[in-house]
């Protein structure tokens, strides 16, 4: 095996790569693990890397990257390398021994199977995102045939030889997945972006769209990208035409992205609206969030669709992004939307080598860190639209309330403990009150994730709860004056009892009604009263309900002790 070892240990991990510890039991008192677990264990990853894009499985290392090796003596460690041979049906390459330093690690480089693979008494795993699942042998060769059917990364280009590929951006994906001295044959081989026959060596279609050299001849593929300016938030026609269309961006696929964040990042705009209402310059739109819409359009569109190209629209008010060709069968808009994690490659190999040269990451997890983003600076959450020609992803940079106290804001960003959705609703309704259905179109969640998010905000005294709960039941916010000096009368404690609450904040880190009642010297429904009084200030933050209840600083714990700084 010509992997280098240490950019074996660099390489990252996620859908492709797994590491596993060959030990167990705390670290003063480490044991091997025994040979049966381990030996099925790696039969079951090299299945599921098998049964879904290839990936390789490295024994040795452990989760924080340490390289332990493996203890074995040369006959067990035999006994683990045959594993994908005499475990498996079909039969899979065994394992490679790599020394790393003063330890020997076992790897098994896997590649995508053709048809499902079984563990022998285990059924049929299935690598998605970075965990194993159990899936049924139709469903597996459904999917590989759905692939094969679909993709054009393995046809052949028989005119297109070695010298056609860019060798500086091969060599660097090679490096990236830790192929030794950069072996570039031996890379795209093993990636399926290649075939040797004989003395002679078959370039796939993958390998030109991913490695193209500036005097390679593209086929027909429309594997570029167009970008479109609108001067307004329509596109008009005639003599109001209004649509300024960019140089269109071609290429390798990796050089296509690169330009693509540079061309866009020089049309997006900083928005003065958005540094006043977070006092900082901000783009108006998260940079992950276009990025990874134009990644996510470059390594799954259908590029079977020659008649088109990506397209991305630039709106005074949104973007965006049109991939051709039609959604995976197995890929459904509604758990788009709900943010559910999808591993469905109509290129996986285009895919893989996307993920070794860093410009994705997990498989799936993109449109789910898409509406992170836009959630996390308030804007609308992504739409998304699909038929049969193409689907499209639509991202607007008009905030989805005004904020009349901007300190409010900066008060609510700095509670701690809450998620993203919560801070978003504490500043849209500051005034009035709302529904838990308002909660759920404003969030883009489900019933129960509003109600659990709901409850903890009643829980920490953050929001009035319903009187009576159910169908219509209203919630309001409990605000303070932001901008104003704490009131004196806010608590009666004594500058004596703020200095002991103070000391076992320091101490403990939190408080309880008997800790408060202590340090105050007050009976238990007065202390309970204080405490309510000042988490709604914000000198608090309440944690848990019931008996559990404990109460942690809050953001203007330091002026509620010491006063104005």
């Amino acid at each position: 095996m010509t992997l280098d070892p240490d950019r074996l240990l660099k390489a990252q991990e996620g859908p492709y790569f797994e590491r596993k510890s060959a030990w167990e039991g705390t670290p003063d008192k480490k044991r091997k693990r025994a040979f049966k677990d381990l030996r099925d264990e790696i039969a079951e990853y090299v299945a599921g890397f098998a049964n879904s894009d290839g990936g390789t499985l490295v024994v040795g290392i452990e989760d924080d990257g340490a390289v332990t090796g493996h203890g074995f003596d040369d006959e067990a460690v035999q006994g683990l390398l045959d594993a994908p041979q005499t475990r498996l049906k079909p039969q899979q390459e065994r394992g490679e021994r790599v020394r790393v330093r003063e330890h020997e690690l076992l790897v098994f480089e896997v590649e995508s199977a053709r048809r499902a693979v079984m563990v022998h008494s285990n059924g049929f795993p299935r690598r998605i995102g970075d965990q194993l699942v159990l899936d049924s042998e139709e469903d597996i060769n459904a999917a590989k045939r759905d692939t094969e059917r679909r993709g054009v990364e393995r046809e052949e280009c028989p005119r297109v030889g070695l010298d056609d590929l860019d060798a500086v951006l091969l060599r660097r994906a090679a490096t990236a997945a830790g192929y030794a001295r950069g072996n570039t044959l031996e890379y795209l081989l093993d990636r399926d972006l290649a075939e040797q026959r004989g003395k002679r060596v078959v370039i796939r279609l993958g390998a030109l769209m991913l490695f193209a050299g500036k005097k390679a001849r593209m086929p027909e593929v429309n594997a570029g990208l167009r970008v479109f300016v609108v001067h307004g938030t329509e596109r008009k026609t005639g003599a109001r035409h209004n649509v300024h269309e960019l140089p269109r961006i071609e290429g390798a696929l990796p050089r296509v992205i690169e330009r693509a964040y540079e061309v866009l990042g020089g049309v997006i705009k900083r928005s003065s609206k958005l540094h006043d209402l977070f006092f900082v310059e901000q783009a108006e739109y998260p940079t992950f969030a276009w990025q990874e819409a134009v990644v996510n359009a470059v390594a799954h569109r259908d590029y079977r669709v020659q008649g088109r190209c990506i397209e991305v629209w630039y709106y005074t008010d949104r973007m965006e992004f049109v991939s051709p060709g039609a959604l995976q069968p197995d890929v459904e808009l509604d758990a788009l939307r709900k943010r559910k994690p999808t591993h469905s490659s109509r290129n996986p190999r285009i895919v893989r080598v996307l993920t070794e040269l860093g410009y994705m990451r997990e498989q799936g997890e993109g449109i789910p860190r898409i509406f992170e983003e836009m959630e996390h600076v308030w804007l609308p959450l992504p739409e998304f639209e699909a038929d049969q020609h193409a689907f499209r992803l639509h991202i607007r940079n008009t905030p989805i309330f005004d904020v009349d106290d901007p300190k409010w804001v900066e008060h609510v960003r700095a509670i701690p403990g809450l998620n993203d959705r919560q801070r978003r609703i504490l500043v849209a309704f500051r005034h009035g009150s709302f529904a838990s259905g308002r909660y759920q179109a404003l969030n883009q969640v489900d019933r129960d994730a509003a109600y659990a998010d709901l409850r903890q905000l009643v829980a920490r005294g953050l929001l009035n709860g319903p009187e009576s709960p159910g169908r219509g039941a209203r919630y309001s916010v409990i605000t303070h004056d932001a901008g104003t000096r704490l009131s004196s009368e806010l608590a009666p404690a004594g500058e004596d009892a703020k200095e002991r609450l103070d000391a076992v904040m320091r101490s403990v880190g939190k408080l309880t009604n008997a800790t408060y009642q202590e340090c105050a010297g007050i009976d238990r429904r007065q202390a309970k009263s204080e405490l309510s009084r000042l988490v709604t200030a914000a000198v608090l933050t309440r944690n848990g309900v019931g008996r559990w209840v404990t109460y942690a600083a809050g953001p203007r714990w330091s002026e509620w002790v010491y006063g104005p700084q």
